[in-house]
């Protein structure tokens, strides 16, 4: 299981503050100052992780980041018995009698999100629905009742949570290999926000501050991703991400941007068909995703 934890975790210092990334972070401290838990839901490389790390830094306290997968059972997040720890009690009260007394006691660890809903952390639960739909069923009575059945020997039937402590879950809806259906009870619990429709200033201010690529180089990408992402009509294709480093490598490989210049077009080719979705795909697919990104730098640089 991936996960950290810090008493002052940063969002990049670099992080842009628009007027769209404004707008869902006050809306996300709303609800969260309102007792219930936010889901950033959006495609991959829409910034929905930064965001949480941008939010969890508003609200202040200790950041725990646990990122979903198969691996995450429950004592990683709850706790287990470790071993066992064996004394002896020694009685030779009476000189002439001599008593002694082997006790054994189960050695209990706490896992990270009991130790976060004790200590009231801010939890970030990126890609929740890639854990297992039964591992995550802890949660229901944490976001819920606010408490945690602890299997403690000679302890409390539960435990009450931190008022101080918080979650923040990501996840992608158009991921379907690795990721499980989230139980509709879970999904009740929390406030999900939408990331899907980020817009085109954010998207150019991510790019800039991601790369300290030029303004003019940055627009064009930007509109160069936008129309090629219109035109798939799939939100995981020429995602934020695919702009980033498309950006990255035309300044380190110092490339044209230009629509007669094969080496642009193939780097374009190359990073926009990393995504999954061209996965499977057969080679008459392949060739339609590439008319799509050669007419749309036909048209964007034609335009510039």
């Amino acid at each position: 299981m991936n996960e950290s934890n810090s008493n002052n975790i940063e969002t990049k210092k670099n992080y842009i503050i628009t007027s769209y990334i404004k707008s869902l972070t006050d809306r996300a401290l709303i609800y969260i100052n309102s007792g219930f838990p936010i889901h950033l839901r959006g495609s991959a490389g829409v910034g929905k992780t930064s965001l949480a790390f941008h939010i969890a830094n508003k609200i202040g306290n200790t950041i725990l980041f646990i990122c979903g997968s198969e691996e995450i059972n429950d004592e990683n997040l709850i706790g287990g018995y470790v071993g066992i720890k064996k004394y002896y009690i020694e009685d030779n009260f009476v000189s002439s009698v001599y008593k002694q007394k082997e006790i054994s006691d189960k050695l209990w660890k706490d896992g990270r999100l009991l130790t976060a809903c004790k200590e009231g952390y801010t939890v970030i639960y990126d890609e929740f629905t890639r854990t297992p739909s039964n591992i995550n069923n802890v949660l229901l009575s944490i976001l819920e009742e606010r408490i945690i059945d602890i299997p403690y020997i000679n302890y409390k039937e539960y435990l009450k949570i931190n008022p101080n402590f918080k979650m923040i879950f990501t996840s992608n809806p158009d991921e379907y290999i690795g990721v499980y259906k989230s139980p509709d009870a879970l999904l009740d619990r929390m406030i999900t926000i939408d990331m899907d429709s980020v817009d085109e200033e954010t998207e150019r201010s991510i790019i800039i501050s991601q790369t300290g690529i030029s303004a003019a180089i940055a627009n064009k990408i930007t509109n160069l991703s936008r129309l090629i992402r219109k035109n798939i009509s799939n939100k995981a294709y020429a995602s934020i991400r695919s702009s980033i480093m498309l950006a990255q490598v035309i300044q380190s490989g110092k490339i044209k941007m230009s629509p007669t210049n094969l080496n642009f077009k193939n780097v374009c080719r190359d990073i926009y068909n990393s995504s999954n979705i061209s996965m499977g795909l057969t080679e008459e697919q392949k060739n339609d995703l590439n008319t799509v990104i050669d007419n749309a730098i036909n048209i964007i640089l034609t335009e510039n």
